[in-house]
Formats: C-alpha cells, structure tokens, sequence
C-alpha cells in the first residue's frame, strides 16, 4: 500500500479519532494504538502495544467504506487467515485477524526500518550489489508463498520492508489484492483491475480469473528494473494508457 513504511508516523487527519475510538472498543484492552504509520487504498496501519505479550505490533484496518459489505470482510478474513499460515525470515508474520464494531483488522509483526518504496525515493536508484540482495531474499519469500499455494498480486516496493541497518526484506500484504477483488477474482465490482498498475502484469491487468506466481515475478521483475534505473520500464499520463 502506498506509504507502507511501518516505522514512519504519519499525522492522522481529524476525522480518525473516531476510527481509533472504534478500534479501542474492538480490541477490549488488548492492543493499544500508539500511532499511524502507514495508509493506503487497502488500509490503514497503526502501530501498537500487544498488552499481553508486552510487544510491539503492526495492525491493518481494513478502509470503514469497505468494511460495511459483508462479503469484503469475509474475504479480507479468508485471506488474513491464509497469509498467517506462513512462515519464513522474509516474510511479515501474521499474529491474528479479528472483526468487531463493523471493522475487520489482522495484527502483524512491527518492522522496525522503511519501504523498499521510501528508499527509492531518497536514493533515486540502487547499487547492483544492494538490487541483487534485496531481489534474491524478496523472490524466496515469494517462492515460499506460492509453495503454500498464496499469491501476492500487489508485489511493489511499498510492500517489501527493509528491516534494520542491514536492510532485511520482509514482504507484507499476502492476499490482500484479492480479499478486496470480486468473487476472489482480480477485479473490483467498479471493473478496475486491483492491484498497482505500474507494476501490473499483462494478465492481470487485463482481468484474468486465474492468476499465479508467474504474475508476482513479472511484478518483481518491473521492481527490479526500477532499483537498477531510478525509473519504471512503462509509463503513461493516464492508468488506461498505462495498462
């Protein structure tokens, strides 16, 4: 998601008071927010307190204007809990999903360091050496996944953390692309194609029903090309002209 950096607050605006206050009432005491971090068209990320666990934790929101329909929720749900089944140093790790005063939000692990996305913009491009490393730890959590039968569908340099003064990939936002999808599929019910579509794959933009891991690695493949250029392979003044 668009400013996906989960150790850079962010000002809330005025009017996520009331979203928080909703929050606290759905956690009952057992998270407590400390700040915004991170927003987008998928969510809203905070970061809190694990009251019992006495940690540091990531939390997603789904959007309030999509939390309403019930069958959204029931897929963001599905696909949380698909995405906390796995497991690998690269990868974000989901600790629960919950769903209470019409909102639905997952629980993740904090990464303490910035967005493949955040760097680019400071840095304009990468070194070769730094584009391998970040490509070969980002395409094993990737390989992971899809062993587990999980596609990414939004694979971008938002959503690929850099953890640290190493800078250690942690992929996030497993399933997401798809939870917010129609029937599952790749489209929205407006017929707009989810997902980021500078980073796109032919088919998916096109609004194929059947996607696999092939789609995440022409993703990849565009990011890679943006770490080593400073720019993206296509480009078009409009989405349209774009996909």
């Amino acid at each position: 998601m668009p400013g996906n950096d989960l150790a850079m607050p962010v000002n809330p605006s005025d009017g996520d008071a009331a979203l928080e206050a909703r929050l606290a009432e759905a956690f009952g005491g057992a998270y407590t927010l400390e700040a915004e971090i991170g927003r987008g068209g998928m969510g809203v990320v905070y970061r809190a307190h694990d009251e019992k666990l006495k940690r540091t934790v990531a939390i997603k929101v789904l959007p309030p204007e999509l939390a309403y329909r019930r069958d959204i929720r029931a897929r963001f749900v599905r696909e949380a809990e698909t995405a906390a089944r796995l497991s690998h140093p690269n990868i974000v790790p989901i600790h629960g999903v919950g769903e209470a005063n019409d909102l639905v939000y997952f629980v993740m692990g904090f990464v303490d360091g910035e967005s493949l996305g955040l760097r680019l913009k400071r840095r304009g491009q990468l070194s070769i050496e730094e584009a391998r490393r970040i490509m070969r730890e980002t395409s094993d959590a990737l390989a992971a996944a899809h062993q587990q039968g999980v596609i990414h569908r939004d694979v971008k340099p938002d959503n690929i953390l850099l953890e640290g003064t190493r800078g250690r990939v942690m992929v996030t936002d497993f399933g997401i692309a798809k939870a917010l999808s129609a029937e599952g599929g790749t489209l929205t019910d407006t017929g707009i194609a989810i997902g980021t579509p500078a980073f796109m794959s032919p088919e998916q933009a096109a609004g194929e029903r059947v996607i696999d891991g092939r789609s995440d690695l022409y993703s990849l493949g565009v990011v890679a090309f943006q770490m080593l250029t400073g720019e993206l392979p296509f480009q078009a003044p409009t989405v349209p002209g774009l996909l």
